[in-house]
């Protein structure tokens, strides 16, 4: 709809939370999304009675996380100078040069994408169970990561393209590219090559020991720089780089699907995710991994593309 639209993520949690009306200890603000724009300067808002809505339980059991409870409760912000802190720069964030070979990206054209709309796209996602083994193109995987990276619109986002987390890659079947380990350069746009090899069983084991990564063609591990992230931004970072993982994911599952392929978030062992990225991701934490490749649903689709 041509709209603007931002990530807020700077906000007093006590206000915004008193204005929703959550029960605290089960639900809490995480995040606002600001749709569109006003010319003038908005009047002073009206006072709000708590909302008192009733909520439906996601399950018949609850598991109380407490430690997740006072994580949460660490990283609120509680004054208008901390919101104001908050905001502005992007901590630096450069990748070392590349050392090995590099392949650029080699995204679809225009011309070649799909011309389904977004709502169509977003009907037929879901989370893939299993992947067939069946390769994708290195246009294919070029554009997931191409459209996937383009930048968010968010108040810890600045200057716009800036970003926190690091995309490493474990490829195991794409056409027109290696096997093995890579990092993606952002701003340049291509994939270094960090080892050579068939790491399908290793992608297994980093994913908690689960068939879905070892079958997936590609499997986009996320890492960043914690503590230069929390040096920045306090205990409130660790919200901001899970959110920016959880969005770029979104995009990743989004442009898998739009190219009728498939797609699914796993979780990972943390320290031996960053040791096999190691040295070049040492120092950094794993934050989300996507696996992405052809549905074992979907293999009888291959011949006609």
């Amino acid at each position: 709809m041509s709209l603007p639209v931002r990530v807020v993520t700077g906000f007093i949690d006590a206000q915004v939370n008193a204005l929703l009306d959550p029960d605290n200890s089960r639900e809490v603000a995480f995040s606002l999304a600001s749709l569109g724009w006003t010319q003038s300067t908005p009047s002073a808002p009206p006072t709000v009675e708590p909302l008192a809505l009733p909520v439906v339980p996601y399950s018949a059991k609850e598991v109380d996380y407490a430690s997740m409870r006072k994580m949460h409760e660490a990283s609120s912000l509680d004054s208008a100078a901390e919101v104001i802190l908050w905001r502005g720069k992007t901590p630096s964030h450069e990748m070392p040069p590349a050392k090995e070979t590099t392949s650029a990206l080699l995204p679809l054209s225009d011309s070649r994408i799909t011309s389904d709309t977004i709502e169509q796209v977003i009907s037929r996602r879901g989370s893939t169970r299993q992947f067939s083994r069946d390769p994708i193109t290195m246009a294919e995987l070029s554009t997931m990561l191409d459209r996937a990276t383009r930048g968010i619109p968010a108040d810890f986002i600045d200057p716009p393209g800036s970003h926190l987390n690091d995309l490493y890659l474990i490829v195991n079947n794409v056409v027109g590219l290696a096997a093995g380990a890579y990092v993606y350069h952002w701003e340049e746009k291509f994939l270094e090559l960090l080892k050579r090899g068939d790491f399908r069983d290793k992608a297994g084991y980093l994913g908690l020991e689960q068939q879905i990564p070892a079958d997936a063609a590609v499997d986009v591990f996320f890492l960043a720089d914690l503590k230069k992230i929390l040096e920045r931004y306090g205990n409130r970072g660790y919200r901001a780089v899970q959110l920016e993982a959880g969005i770029l994911g979104g995009k990743l599952y989004l442009a898998a699907y739009a190219q009728k392929l498939g797609c699914s978030g796993l979780t990972f062992y943390d320290d031996d995710v960053v040791s096999f990225f190691s040295p070049h991701a040492r120092g950094k934490s794993a934050i989300f991994l996507i696996a992405l490749g052809r549905s074992a649903s979907r293999k009888s689709d291959t011949s006609r593309r």
